[in-house]
């Protein structure tokens, strides 16, 4: 119980007030006792205890780690990721039910361990690997925000959740297995498993494909730089065969050219779709991304130069001509789709 220095009339001490300090056991006697003097003590001095300990409640609820989660996917996630739904998903699947209500700086080390443990037992480790990914960029971020002095996860030894290269090239019949097989499976998810042969982009950038990145008269499509890896616009010729799966695609009233909603939202559940394909083909042990590996090592084999592939592939330019020219090796590049795309006419 305590009175505030000149909050009443007159200048006076204010209203008796209460505040409760703790709950015993969780607070001992001598705690309560220190809280007690620390309290009274800023009574005296015309600040009111009661206010002090709401904005310490409202800075830690600020600071817990599923509403720090909400920032870092809304201010960075969904400004520098293409796929910052993934990461949303994952972040609130996995990692906000074990640390909700934690204030980001009591999350150390033996946490983290803690938690991938935990993800990689009974999710396995190719979760447990993509948990760490994420935690790592969130608490890079929070330290460059000022919210944590240092990342508990920087320099953590977790070699079983490394990444392995890939190295799986289809061979030609493998290809024309699968590219058969995707003929066979119809809309969506066929047109886009050819055109991923076809134009050796990333799934997502095929799969995110929207009428709108079409050029009128070009025979190509332009995915904006907000959608793609490197962050810089990339435009791909599409060969006469892939041209006409474009062409042929179902005219709907929304954005994306591959859907199963009308257009309004882009393919998805392509676990599902590549499963019927691989009984359809026979042609185990591969991944969408091993077409796009595959046809440049296979463009390479038609002789084209390894300077044209990388520029169908999408890779950084160097130099002014990366940064300002979007059309730079469009001849080279249509030219090497072309050759690679009368392997499929």
């Amino acid at each position: 119980m305590y009175r505030v220095a000149g909050r009443g009339d007159a200048g006076n001490r204010g209203a008796l007030r209460r505040m409760t300090l703790g709950a015993y056991p969780l607070i001992d006697l001598k705690a309560a006792r220190e809280k007690a003097r620390a309290a009274i003590d800023l009574a005296d001095r015309g600040d009111d205890p009661a206010d002090q300990r709401k904005d310490e409640l409202r800075q830690k609820g600020e600071r817990v780690f599923e509403v720090i989660c909400a920032r870092f996917i809304e201010l960075h996630a969904k400004a520098h990721t293409v796929k910052w739904r993934d990461t949303e998903w994952l972040l609130n699947t996995y990692v906000v039910p074990e640390w909700k209500s934690k204030p980001i700086d009591t999350l150390d080390r033996a946490t983290a361990h803690e938690l991938l443990d935990e993800v990689a037992m009974e999710h396995g480790t190719g979760a447990a690997r993509e948990v760490r990914k994420h935690i790592t960029k969130f608490f890079n971020w929070a330290v460059d925000r000022g919210l944590l002095t240092a990342s508990p996860v920087t320099g953590m030894r977790r070699p079983e959740l490394g990444y392995v290269a890939r190295e799986r090239v289809l061979t030609m019949d493998e290809l024309r297995a699968i590219w058969d097989a995707a003929g066979k499976i119809g809309y969506p998810f066929g047109p886009m498993v050819r055109l991923l042969i076809l134009t050796a982009q990333r799934r997502a950038e095929v799969a995110n494909l929207e009428r709108g990145w079409l050029l009128t008269g070009q025979q190509a499509f332009e995915v904006p730089a907000s959608h793609y890896k490197t962050d810089r616009p990339q435009v791909v010729p599409l060969s006469a065969p892939a041209n006409a799966i474009v062409e042929a695609l179902p005219q709907t009233s929304g954005d994306f050219l591959l859907s199963t909603t009308a257009g309004k939202v882009p393919v998805s559940g392509f676990s599902k779709a590549k499963a019927r394909i691989d009984k359809l083909s026979k042609v185990e042990g591969w991944t969408l991304h091993d077409l796009r590996r595959s046809a440049a090592t296979h463009m390479a084999r038609l002789g084209i130069p390894q300077e044209h592939i990388e520029r169908v592939l999408g890779h950084a330019i160097e130099g002014v001509a990366g940064t300002y020219n979007r059309y730079s090796y469009l001849d080279e590049k249509r030219a090497a789709l072309e050759t690679w795309g009368a392997l499929w006419a």
